[in-house]
């Protein structure tokens, strides 16, 4: 097998019936606990039957549940040379830094400086107003995402609130503001997605969902390999790994301020009549509380 046939489940996770995909899920989210085990021990503690494990083995692309298993191995290998290069952990230092904090800072700054100009150099400014002109097109905006994405998620409808009408939240762990919000997609609408490890596997059943109902997907995450990546949605990659810290959300970030800004520029006319309109509530409010104090006040 090769190094990315982890990435067999994200592709063809659509393939599963409901109770294969409850299984992956639950593999996923303890992915280090499918390595070792025996395909026996697997059915007793998941309540499967054998053939229903080896059927979804065969659905994802595996040859056998023993190839399943090695593809958990690598990825575990995977995301623990990920924790040692650049996690949450403290970094191994070089040993010509130890002990010196200011050379290590500088040589931090210098990486992040290096991994900005590579970012901004990739950007395909048409891109960031497609996808501007995708959110002013929308009836409806669905923002979606989990975990640490969820401050993203916060990020973005804060920017895209007051300039669009309806813009909604869907943290993906939330299966029933998923379900809900799903129901309100029609042709046309548009649906950001942002994701980064570890995956959720929920996301590959909203994107497909989404461009099902003629909804239009961007997708703000980290590799092609994700989830929310399909031939058909605007893609958007960032580099959250740095010398400290796993998944960083400083180009993200960026990425999510860039489109803000694409979206004010595309609104033209209508963003200066919005500023007229927002003074003018300012103003209103601002007026009122003065004329409240007066006549509340001793004078």
């Amino acid at each position: 097998m090769e190094h990315d046939s982890f990435q067999n489940i994200n592709k063809n996770y659509h393939n599963l019936t409901r109770k294969q995909k409850e299984l992956v899920d639950t593999l996923l989210a303890n992915p280090e606990s499918v390595c070792y085990i025996s395909l026996k021990e697997l059915s007793r503690r998941t309540n499967t039957s054998q053939v229903t494990i080896l059927r979804m083995c065969k659905r994802l692309g595996f040859e056998s549940f023993v190839e399943l298993k090695k593809a958990f191995r690598t990825h575990m290998e995977s995301l623990m040379e990920n924790v040692l290069k650049a996690s949450n952990f403290p970094m191994i230092l070089p040993a010509s830094q130890q002990g010196s904090n200011l050379a290590t800072l500088i040589d931090i700054c210098h990486d992040s400086h290096e991994r900005s100009e590579k970012f901004y150099d990739s950007i395909q400014p048409e891109n960031i107003l497609l996808a501007a002109r995708h959110i002013l097109e929308a009836k409806t905006v669905l923002i979606c995402g989990q975990g640490l994405s969820c401050v993203l998620l916060n990020f973005l409808l804060r920017r895209l609130n007051p300039l669009i009408e309806n813009v909604l939240m869907v943290p993906l762990e939330d299966l029933n503001t998923v379900q809900s919000s799903l129901l309100k997609l029609r042709k046309g609408d548009n649906v950001i997605v942002i994701d980064f490890p570890r995956y959720y596997m929920t996301v590959r059943d909203v994107v497909n969902y989404a461009e099902h109902t003629g909804a239009t997907v961007t997708a703000i995450t980290d590799s092609k390999n994700s989830p929310a990546v399909t031939k058909n949605s605007l893609n958007f990659f960032c580099d959250t790994k740095t010398k400290v810290f796993y998944n960083s959300l400083s180009q993200p970030m960026e990425m999510l301020n860039l489109i803000a800004s694409g979206v004010v520029l595309e609104m033209g006319s209508d963003y200066d009549e919005l500023v007229y309109r927002s003074r003018e509530v300012v103003h209103f409010i601002n007026t009122k509380e003065k004329t409240d104090n007066f006549f509340d006040g001793d004078h």
